[in-house]
């Protein structure tokens, strides 16, 4: 009998840490799985917004997952940075960029390639209510030429590509003064007019879009690219809230001039990530003012 006593207890000794290893394997994988996740998005502000940070807004919705350990924190830079940044190998966990950003398609991962979180849109604008814009020409009006998008190409379009240009404040301005009936901008114009609180009619620009705020994951190692999976999810349940920044979504959520912008099917647009060629291409058809080649490129 003591020898069946001794035995039990060898059994013991040798069987324990077997059946012990399994819980502490799973505590250890779920003390893995609720361990702080940090995603870095870099913004780029390719174009002007409405109101507000763009950056900040990103934040704010990442702080949702807070409870979950998954933090975010929104960088703004410019284009140039991002892709020097890119070609030195630092990578962020995602990259929020306007549609007409080139130099990003071969760091994006997974599918889809990209979303469309949020978008502007051109429109034209003049003093005064109820405008029926029946005598717009390119010797009346002036053109907000924008930061980095394709403010020419809105213009071509127009048939307005002969208008004065000016830099945004100047160009709103001009129009405040009298210097010109019209002025081509974007919601950034709608949001300036309100600010002084000018009485003014819109009228939305339906034949091009290139004002899309598109958002890709370029992390590389799975927990952070299914954190900023989640993320992304989130981010396109939002938005009502694109209200807080002055842009446009898939909802429609404004009972004043933005909602001129809203609903609008448009008839050649750029969404997609496009490379330094095809950016130079488009330039040019804009530069010579070739209609047809642009709208072959926008196909």
């Amino acid at each position: 009998m003591r020898g069946a006593l001794l035995l039990m207890c060898a059994l013991i000794i040798v069987l324990a840490p077997i059946v012990a290893f399994p819980a502490v394997l799973a505590q250890s994988q779920k003390d893995e799985e609720i361990s702080p996740c940090v995603l870095t998005i870099w913004q780029i502000d390719y174009f002007e917004g409405g109101k507000g940070s763009r950056a900040s807004y990103l934040e704010k919705v990442g702080k949702r997952f807070a409870d979950e350990k998954i933090y975010v924190k929104a960088i703004a830079l410019s284009a140039d940075a991002v892709r020097e940044n890119l070609s030195k190998g630092v990578l962020p966990d995602m990259i929020s960029y306007g549609a007409g950003v080139y130099g990003l398609e071969s760091y994006i991962k997974g599918q889809p390639p990209y979303v469309c979180w949020a978008r502007g849109g051109y429109c034209v604008l003049t003093l005064g209510e109820n405008a029926d814009f029946s005598d717009v020409t390119p010797q009346n009006t002036v053109i907000n030429i924008g930061t980095e998008n394709l403010t020419g190409a809105a213009a071509l379009f127009c048939g307005l590509e002969s208008a004065a240009r000016e830099k945004p404040t100047a160009a709103y301005v001009k129009l405040l003064d009298g210097d010109y009936k019209y002025l081509l901008g974007t919601q950034r114009d709608i949001y300036r007019l309100k600010t002084r609180g000018a009485a003014f009619s819109v009228k939305a620009v339906n034949e091009f879009n290139d004002l899309y705020q598109n958002i890709s994951i370029t992390a590389t190692d799975e927990r952070q690219i299914h954190c900023a999976k989640k993320f992304i999810s989130a981010l396109k349940e939002n938005g009502a809230g694109l209200a807080d920044i002055g842009m446009l979504g898939d909802e429609h959520v404004y009972a004043d001039e933005m909602g001129k912008l809203e609903g609008i099917t448009y008839e050649y647009a750029l969404k997609t990530p496009i490379s330094e060629d095809f950016k130079r291409q488009l330039d040019s058809a804009i530069a010579n003012s070739d209609l047809n080649l642009l709208k072959s490129l926008l196909k």
